[in-house]
């Protein structure tokens, strides 16, 4: 069984914020709904324990403070981080929805309009972030929350700073950062330098996993989902799910292709697609 935080974290952070309740386990933290002095809700999140003693904590906080260059609507911004006692934490605004994690395992297909909607709004997060020199390295259902106003990014440089602060330790311990469900191949291969087109090929097996209710390639066994993104073929989205329209249809197809070279140069060029 996992380890209650809860009340380790109301103790560490009570001069700072009024911990609720915990909402959420990701891969690379917990989620507590907390409050501020003055009454804002913020959604706080902290490093797993087994992520916190691998990690630097002052390489990690000082690598995210990147992120607070992004101001888009449909990006969850970082308003605050540090480390208390052993606990590293960051926080965002709270988002009052589910995430796509979630919505999907309520209703595992979604309409292609709908569909249509969460990608214009996540192309214009990540063509935000990606003039500005920023990837995700991680775009996943889990790291995008539905609010009131769309769909919203959260984490961005997340799984960047965890790589780059991380000990031998973290290498030794084999913990992948990213999933590979949504992994594009040159993340698989371990390249130094991430190029945006890697988050757009993990953006479009999010729109695909939207609208045929599975990721473009399954498998039970891990090693062989990610070998699956390097050497499948492409499965046509429009094919199994005829109701696409071919705008989605052609941006998600182009977006998953093998090579970096193979994809859309730009979000904006994938939007453009969907628009059309």
């Amino acid at each position: 069984m996992a380890r209650d935080l809860l009340p380790i974290v109301q103790n560490a952070l009570a001069g700072r914020y009024r911990v609720e309740a915990e909402i959420g386990r990701g891969g690379a933290a917990r989620v507590f709904r907390a409050s501020t002095a003055d009454g804002r809700l913020v959604a706080l999140k902290v490093l797993r324990p087994e992520l916190s003693v691998t990690v630097t904590a002052e390489r990690f906080l000082r690598e995210i403070q990147i992120v607070q260059r992004l101001d888009h609507g449909h990006i969850g911004r970082l308003i605050d981080s540090g480390q208390s006692e052993w606990l590293v934490y960051y926080a965002m605004p709270f988002i009052p929805g589910p995430s796509l994690q979630q919505v999907l395992q309520q209703r595992p297909r979604l309409l292609p309009d709908d569909v249509v909607r969460i990608g214009q709004d996540l192309l214009g997060a990540l063509g935000h972030a990606h003039e500005r020199g920023i990837v995700h390295r991680d775009v996943k259902p889990d790291n995008i929350m539905i609010g009131p106003d769309g769909a919203v990014l959260v984490d961005f440089g997340i799984a960047r700073a965890i790589e780059l602060a991380g000990t031998d330790r973290l290498t030794k311990s084999g913990m992948a950062v990213g999933t590979s469900r949504y992994m594009s191949p040159e993340q698989i291969m371990g390249a130094e330098i991430m190029d945006p087109r890697s988050d757009l090929y993990s953006l479009a097996c999010v729109l695909f996993e939207c609208l045929a209710g599975q990721p473009p390639y399954v498998h039970p066994n891990e090693l062989a989902v990610l070998e699956l993104h390097r050497t499948a073929p492409i499965p046509d989205i429009g094919a199994q799910i005829p109701a696409t329209p071919p705008g989605l249809a052609r941006a998600i197809t182009r977006a998953l292709g093998k090579g970096a070279d193979d994809r859309w140069a730009t979000a904006a060029e994938m939007l453009t697609a969907i628009d059309r």
